[in-house]
């Protein structure tokens, strides 16, 4: 049974735009970078070349194209042509040790490109030329970092990354200036999402205690606390359910929790089924939502499957 490996086959997913397809980019410890279509539900391209284990992917816009970044073991981070799927990477070089997580960032009107890990240090890169932007160093009593993400409150973007040791810092991406230490988590802090609360943007942030914790960044504080899961949270991502914003929450399973969170209610789970259960699923390591153009937002969970699950979230919690 999938849940008992000795490590995820996947731990990292992404959404990417190829031409006029939405599709979702996958990997792990094999070294590959997938890319499947996910209302087809098949493979359609492989990334070979990496020579690291990828623990994160993320989407890039550069000079009206996309770029696919692969984070990962021994400070690899790569920028990808996911159009020309056998073309040399760039490679970015900075980090060291792992490189746990990715994420994009708006600075003075540019999108740039985030990573973070075990050095604890946040880099800010230029995608156009793989330059470094900037560095931010959140100090070593935190831990490593194991999720940026990106948060837009009061009219400005800032930068979270959570920690280790339990916290989560946010910093101003211009300055490297700390806008807010939030503490409540016990252990590692897994995972981070911006998340749409009513007429306000919460950060979600999720870890080792098995806690969804909202942060109201403009006041600095918690705003809600999500319990009741069966194991530390791994994964976190919006789900677009009509006009309904909703949260997956993905970790050590069974299933995969959809929760509201404006109310903090359960409204039910992805992959209780008995194929999903047999094939490790609910054991979820990463997750995102594709918004592909011809169909409903779909979100995609990924862990010790053989392969990730797609999910129609509207029509699993009919």
């Amino acid at each position: 049974m999938g849940r008992f490996r000795f490590r995820p086959s996947y731990e990292a997913v992404c959404e990417v735009t190829v031409g006029d397809h939405r599709l979702v980019a996958y990997s792990g410890h094999r070294k590959v970078i997938r890319l499947a279509d996910p209302s087809a539900r098949e493979d359609i391209a492989v990334i070979t070349g990496s020579r690291a284990w990828i623990r994160a992917l993320c989407e890039v816009p550069v000079d009206g194209g996309t770029r696919l970044a692969s984070g990962g073991r021994r400070g690899v981070l790569c920028l990808w042509n996911p159009g020309a799927p056998s073309e040399p990477p760039v490679r970015l070089k900075g980090h060291r040790g792992w490189v746990n997580a990715l994420c994009t960032v708006c600075v003075s009107g540019q999108e740039l490109l985030a990573s973070a890990g075990a050095d604890r240090v946040v880099r800010l890169w230029d995608p156009s030329d793989g330059s470094l932007v900037r560095a931010i160093d959140t100090g070593s009593g935190r831990g490593w970092i194991f999720a940026p993400s990106a948060v837009r409150t009061g009219g400005r973007t800032l930068i979270a990354a959570g920690h280790g040791l339990g916290s989560v810092t946010v910093w101003h991406p211009e300055s490297g200036q700390r806008h807010a230490e939030l503490t409540g988590h016990r252990g590692f802090v897994w995972t981070l999402c911006e998340v749409s609360d009513g007429d306000r943007t919460l950060l979600a942030s999720g870890g080792r205690d098995g806690i969804v914790r909202l942060w109201d960044l403009e006041e600095r504080q918690e705003a809600r606390a999500l319990t009741g899961g069966s194991g530390p949270v791994y994964a976190l991502c919006q789900a677009d359910v009509g006009e309904r914003r909703l949260l997956v929450v993905g970790g050590d399973g069974p299933g995969t929790a959809v929760r509201d969170p404006s109310t903090g209610e359960y409204l039910g789970a992805l992959g209780t089924d008995l194929a999903g259960l047999l094939s490790g699923h609910g054991w979820a390591r990463a997750a995102c939502q594709v918004r592909p153009f011809d169909g409903p937002p779909l979100v995609v969970t990924a862990g010790y499957d053989d392969a990730p699950r797609v999910w129609d979230v509207a029509k699993e919690l009919a």
